[in-house]
This record gives C-alpha cells, sequence and structure tokens, in this order.
C-alpha cells in the first residue's frame, strides 16, 4: 500500500504528503503521531478571497486533533501554510478538512458536536481527551453556525425570568416567546443594564410591536420594560404576586397581631403559627404540569 492509498483510506488531508509516523509509549494511552508535510508546487486557496494562488508566505507547524485511529488518539503536525494572496497579503490557506486557526480537523469537530447532543461537555471531554474550554467553544461555534441569529420579526409577547448559573447568587437571564416557547435572547445578570442588549436587538419597531411581557417581581426588569417600551402591558407572575402578598402584608399584620396578644399566651402562639395555613387560604391552586410549565408561568399571572 502506498502514501497515497493510506491517506485515502484514512480520508485525505488535501494538499499534505505524509512524512512521518510515530507511535510514542506513554503510560495509559495509546497515540499516533502523524507529520504532514505541504505539497510544493500546488495551487493554494485563499480564505480571504478564495483565489488560488501558488506562491507561500511562510508556514508554521502546529499540533491538531483528528478523529481517533483504532481507538488511538491521532495528532497531526501540520505545516500550516500562508499565501502570499496579491489581493489580500499573507493569509492562511482555506481547507476544506481544517477551519482557520482551528486546533481540531472538521470531522472531529463534528464528532464532538455529535457527543455534545447526547452527553454533558464535561463526559464528552474527558472521553475524548479534550480541554473543556475546546469542548465548549466546538460546540458553541456549531451552534452559532447551525442556527444562526434569532428571528425576532413578529414577536409581540416575551416571558422574562432569571436563574442561578453559579454559587454565590450569581444570575442569568431568559427571554421566551410563551406561544411558541422559543428562546430569544439569554445573558449573565438581571439589572437594567443586563438585560438592554435584548431590546436594542429587538429594534425600535419591535419595541413598539410588543404588546405584553411577563415576569416575576424583579424591580430591574420592570423598570426597564417600562423605559424601552412605555405603552406595553406588564403582567407580574402569580406565584411572586402571592409571596409578596404573604410578605408585605400577612406577615405584617400577623406580627402586629402577636405584638398586640402579647399577654395571651395561647392565642398569641396561634398567630405565630399560621402564617403558612393564612396564605394557603388565600391563594388559588397553581399546579402546572411539567410539559406546560412555561405558558402557565406566562398565562397564569395578574395583570398590573
Amino acid at each position: 500500500m502506498t502514501t497515497d492509498d493510506v491517506i485515502e483510506a484514512l480520508g485525505g488531508w488535501e494538499g499534505y504528503w505524509i512524512e512521518e509516523i510515530e507511535l510514542p509509549q506513554e503510560k495509559g494511552k495509546t497515540q499516533v503521531w502523524i507529520t504532514l508535510t505541504p505539497l510544493t508546487g500546488v495551487a493554494r486557496r485563499c480564505s480571504g478571497c478564495g483565489r488560488r494562488v501558488k506562491q507561500i508566505h511562510d508556514v508554521t507547524y502546529r499540533w491538531v486533533r483528528d478523529v481517533s485511529i483504532l481507538e488511538a488518539e491521532t495528532w497531526l503536525w501540520l505545516g500550516r501554510v500562508r499565501v502570499a494572496c496579491p489581493h489580500c497579503g499573507p493569509k492562511v490557506e482555506a481547507l476544506d478538512w481544517l477551519a482557520p486557526y482551528s486546533r481540531l480537523t472538521r470531522r472531529m469537530a463534528e464528532n464532538v458536536v455529535r457527543l455534545c447532543q447526547v452527553l454533558p461537555i464535561k463526559h464528552v471531554a474527558e472521553y475524548l481527551g479534550l480541554s473543556w474550554d475546546t469542548v465548549k467553544a466546538t460546540d458553541k461555534a456549531y451552534l452559532q453556525e447551525s442556527l444562526g441569529p434569532v428571528d425576532l420579526s413578529g414577536v409581540e409577547q416575551i416571558v422574562m425570568d432569571e436563574f442561578a448559573i453559579q454559587k454565590g447568587h450569581r444570575y442569568a437571564t431568559v427571554i421566551v416567546e410563551p406561544s411558541s416557547k422559543r428562546v430569544l435572547w439569554g445573558g449573565r445578570g438581571r439589572g437594567r443594564e443586563d438585560v438592554r442588549p435584548f431590546f436594542e436587538q429587538l429594534g425600535v419597531e419591535g419595541r413598539q410591536r410588543l404588546k405584553a411581557v411577563a415576569m416575576d417581581m424583579n424591580g430591574a426588569y420592570e423598570e426597564e420594560v417600562r423605559y424601552q417600551c412605555p405603552l406595553v402591558q406588564i403582567v407580574f407572575d402569580l406565584f411572586h404576586v402571592v409571596a409578596k402578598y404573604g410578605r408585605e402584608v400577612i406577615d405584617r399584620v400577623r406580627v402586629d397581631e402577636a405584638n398586640r396578644l402579647r399577654e395571651d399566651r395561647p392565642a398569641r402562639r396561634v398567630v405565630k403559627t399560621s402564617r403558612s395555613r393564612l396564605i394557603r387560604a388565600g391563594r388559588p391552586v397553581f399546579r402546572p404540569s411539567a410539559n406546560r410549565r412555561l405558558r402557565a408561568r406566562a398565562g397564569n399571572c395578574l395583570a398590573v
């Protein structure tokens, strides 16, 4: 079998030839190191304009990870070419099997993406022997390329909510369209400045088209929505309305009554231990099923 046959059998590295193959002996690891050298006298495609250029500006060697060969980690010691393009200047060569400046071949990146669809990033990184950051960046790049920007045309109702992302009271905000359950936007933080980029992305026409915004009783959300969309209808989540009523009304009355009944110990004990019963008696049943939780959060709310 010739070298060309080996390259074709392995999937091919267009524009390169195999100079050397090593099998390093490392404890607990099986690896294959393949040295790929650029072919000479071959016209290469400029990544800037797409033109074919024969003149090479320079060659820089780097390690690139490819899919495993017979369960052996495959690393390419690759001479990355920069062409001397007369129109763009020095530009990295465009390759079908390797993205510019990437340390993973395209088929390796596709393998990472497929695994990320069924496994957590941590498990994918451990299984493939890659860093967490590399797996995360690869999956994120694929999602951005495949999904593209979110279409905000026609959005008339949104739901804003916060969720914890790390220990120490660190939060992020997610904005969803309740009718389609589409995630429209997400970002770190829960302040006015944190959610402002969404309204800027929505544009003037989008803000004017907005009719209703559902949210919990976050003061920053309310202030920013009223500033960006003065005519929009704001609806508050029923759960938080009841919770706020319990804290600011029922608790205040209960404490005052307990203080008034300081001399009557049995009656005071009844009042002090009645918080849960009072709240339960004064609120409606609110138990959305798991598959309708998002819709119920937007629909079963109290307009203000």
